[in-house]
């Protein structure tokens, strides 16, 4: 059996991805942003993002995969339309911003096109979990309890919760 607690209402959400977007417009004014969501979790975050920025943005899709090596983690782009962020500035969207080591890859792979600029933002961002030294310019939010997250497009393949409005946290009872 679960308990669902809801840790930020969709109002709340909404409020704070606004004002970041506006943020980010003021940011780039007058330069081309390319969005770059990491699949599925980002896929609600990118669209409102997309949708509350003040002028033109482009946006693809990306998914990165991890998994153990004998290394360490192997990472591998695994999905990737054939886009171009030569000259252009790159925000990849992420839902959590754990390790970083995804995030890492991404830019790294992204770097060789030589864009403009490359940054981070996030769902939320949890900096102590990190094994990389990446940061997120910009999270939803930062200040969130430990638990398993659902809702606004996080939670497993077949969730129930994944699609809900709010963010939760789903404790197992």
């Amino acid at each position: 059996m679960s308990n669902l607690r809801v840790v930020f209402s969709a109002e709340e959400i909404r409020s704070r991805i606004t004002a970041l977007a506006a943020r980010i417009g003021d940011d780039y004014q007058n330069k081309e942003l390319v969005l770059v969501g990491i699949l599925k979790g980002a896929a609600f975050l990118l669209a409102d993002v997309a949708r509350y920025y003040p002028g033109p943005v482009d946006f693809e899709f990306v998914d990165v995969t991890t998994s153990p090596g004998e290394r360490g983690e192997l990472v591998s782009l695994t999905y990737a339309t054939h886009f171009n962020v030569t000259g252009r500035h790159v925000l990849i969207i992420k839902d959590v911003l754990h390790t970083g080591i995804t995030e890492n890859y991404l830019i790294t792979h992204l770097s060789q096109q030589k864009p403009a600029s490359i940054e981070i933002m996030a769902l939320v961002d949890k900096p102590q979990h990190r094994r990389v030294n990446v940061t997120a310019r910009y999270a939803v939010f930062s200040e969130v309890p430990d638990g398993y997250l659902v809702g606004f497009g996080l939670g497993q393949t077949g969730s129930p919760y994944t699609n809900r409005p709010d963010l939760c946290i789903l404790d197992k009872v």
